[in-house]
């Protein structure tokens, strides 16, 4: 009995903060990218709704179709409990930055320098 009700404590607080991130990615419109056993997806959380994420995502012209001008939209409607994996940013580096703290001789120089 002890070990079911620590297995349900730690679901609710995957689901809790998988939730948190979620929401916080919501609040801030950063793109998310969610692995499920199945497949993954990348895109803006637009809502929460209980148990599901709409991720929305925005689809360049397609070169082959009608209209080469017009960007598409699709919403993916994912159920919290199939996310098995959540990446989100959580800081963002100038290249500059990042340079700063890689060795010199790792940063290479652009062909034809």
């Amino acid at each position: 009995m002890g070990k079911k009700s620590k297995a349900k404590k730690s679901l609710v607080k995957k689901s809790t903060l998988l939730s948190q991130r979620l929401q916080e990615a919501l609040d801030r419109g950063c793109k998310v990218w969610i692995k499920t056993n199945n497949s993954s997806f990348g895109g803006i959380p637009v809502n929460l709704y209980g148990d599901f994420a709409e991720l929305l995502v925005i689809v360049p012209p397609n070169e082959h179709g009608e209209n080469t001008d017009a960007y598409g939209q699709v919403t993916w409607l994912i159920r919290l409990s199939d996310i098995i994996a959540l990446a989100y940013p959580t800081e963002y580096w100038s290249k500059d930055r990042l340079e700063s703290l890689l060795p010199p001789d790792a940063v290479t120089s652009e062909v034809g320098d």
